[in-house]
């Protein structure tokens, strides 16, 4: 048997292990999430399905509860895999989870890494497995630190979005509240035109740090002929 073939076949165990025991470990609701956030990033490789993703985002929407089980599986599945494919699908499920899904995650994840946790901090991330794997964990790498770091300008811009909720007298409930917060934000946004000379170019900073990380992201080596 083929050493690619024995891989795919010890993924699929593992895939099928992690649904089992998500079966059984939870209650119905929790089991079906664990098990739907699996099932989009299982070790095959092909994209995952469209209709597990969307599955993650409707049973995580407005509840904080299923948010910080979600953000801890995900987290779980970072640290424990060893396979490219695994994280890659891992961090673009949480990139779709950061742009659509509910804005409580982007405090939950940003907290999740600064405490250490497994999450969007994956510099000494490495597959083993063969000897091309190289080009594929260095894009994971990459993409990992171009997430992190769009979250911390995210971040940042919700800590000004804060202070001037502060001046929209929002009560302090309001203010714990990411979307009663973004509302408010919304109707006093500063143009950049009204902006002073030394916000523009803190602004611009942080935007061309992203742009940096983002063209980081580029495929190269064998993970530049494995996308084309």
């Amino acid at each position: 048997m083929a050493q690619s073939t024995i891989r795919r076949a010890l993924g699929a165990v593992k895939d099928q292990t992690s649904i089992s025991l998500a079966k059984v470990g939870n209650s119905a609701s929790l089991s079906d999430l664990d098990v739907a956030i699996v099932k989009a990033t299982r070790h095959d490789d092909y994209p995952a399905e469209e209709r597990y993703i969307r599955e993650i985002l409707s049973l995580t929407s407005f509840s904080c509860a299923f948010i910080n089980s979600c953000v801890s599986t995900l987290s779980r599945r970072l640290s424990k895999t060893h396979s490219w494919i695994v994280a890659l699908k891992t961090l673009i499920l949480i990139h779709r989870l950061l742009t659509e899904g509910d804005p409580s995650y982007e405090q939950e994840i940003f907290f999740a890494t600064r405490r250490g946790t497994r999450m969007l901090n994956l510099s000494d991330f490495r597959d083993n497995s063969r000897a091309d794997a190289w080009d594929f964990s260095a894009f994971v790498r990459a993409y990992s630190r171009y997430l992190d770091e769009r979250l911390e300008y995210r971040m940042h811009g919700r800590r000004q979005q804060r202070r001037r909720s502060r001046a929209a007298n929002l009560s302090a409930d309001e203010e714990d509240d990411p979307t009663a917060v973004a509302a408010a934000v919304v109707m006093r946004a500063t143009p950049v035109r009204e902006m002073k000379t030394d916000r523009i170019f803190v602004k611009m900073q942080h935007l061309l740090q992203l742009l940096e990380r983002f063209l980081a992201c580029r495929p190269s080596g064998k993970l530049a002929s494995y996308t084309n």
